[in-house]
This record gives structure tokens, sequence and C-alpha cells, in this order.
């Protein structure tokens, strides 16, 4: 089960373009159950990506809807010491029976603070993309 805050990867997911791709970092920003759209979700979260260097780190961070996170704000297990961003326009519904996910670690609270606040700026600015691809079918 995963919950607000919990850093997971997601083994198999679908893109918002519908492109299959392996292995990725979330960041789940809810937990309760729904429905959007006709499909029924379980919990929504954001992609996580690992900064290369300073420059990728500066090309990343001067878009409002990118989030910086420190590598010391995350509390995860076998972590890789990098720093990341998250890309907190997309929102990705995902249903847990079909989605093969672990929890890796969790984000301290004042991410998540900083986190929520951004995603209330970006659905003010009408910016939040609701990517709703893997309840369509299993992914």
């Amino acid at each position: 089960m995963c919950e607000i805050g919990d850093i997971i990867v997601v083994r198999n997911y679908l893109t918002e373009d519908g492109n299959r791709s392996f292995r990725h970092s979330f960041i789940v920003v809810e937990d309760q159950g729904g429905d959007i759209f006709g499909f029924s979700y379980d919990f929504v979260a954001n992609v996580m990506s690992s900064i290369k260097d300073e420059k990728h780190k500066e090309k990343k961070i001067r878009f409002i809807e990118n989030l910086f996170i420190k590598s010391d704000d995350m509390l995860v297990e076998n972590s890789n010491h990098k720093d990341a961003y998250i890309k907190a326009d997309q929102l990705y519904y995902f249903d847990k029976n079909k989605t093969d996910y672990i929890v890796i670690g969790k984000a301290v609270q004042e991410v998540m603070d900083e986190l929520m606040k951004l995603l209330e700026i970006l659905d003010e600015k009408g910016k939040l993309k609701v990517i709703i691809e893997n309840l369509k079918e299993s992914a």
C-alpha cells in the first residue's frame, strides 16, 4: 500500500502520450480512491527524475511546473544520493490492482507541503495534466 508522500517505483506504465515506460520513480500526492472520466483509481502520483548535473538542474527548475528536491529530503533505502525534480503538472492516476509498483521511500514533510502549494498554484493557472492512460488498460 502506498500513501501520500511515498516515493515509489512503477515497474511498467503508460506515459501521457500512451508510450510504455519502465522502472520510473513517482511521488504519491493522493491516496484516496475515486472516479475520473468513468475510470476508478486509488492513488495519484507525480513523476520524479534525477538531476544529472548543475546545467540540467538549471534547465529543469526554471519551469514553474518542476519542483527541485534535494537528495537529503528523500528518505530512500539504497538511495543513489542524487537530487531530483518533481514534474508537478503531470498527475498520473493509477489503480493499485493494475499497477506493479514498490514503495522505496518517503519525502520529508516540508517537500510535501511545498508540492501541495505548487499543485494549488498550477491548478489555479490551468496547468495540471490529468493522465489516465494507466486506468484504461493493464499497464
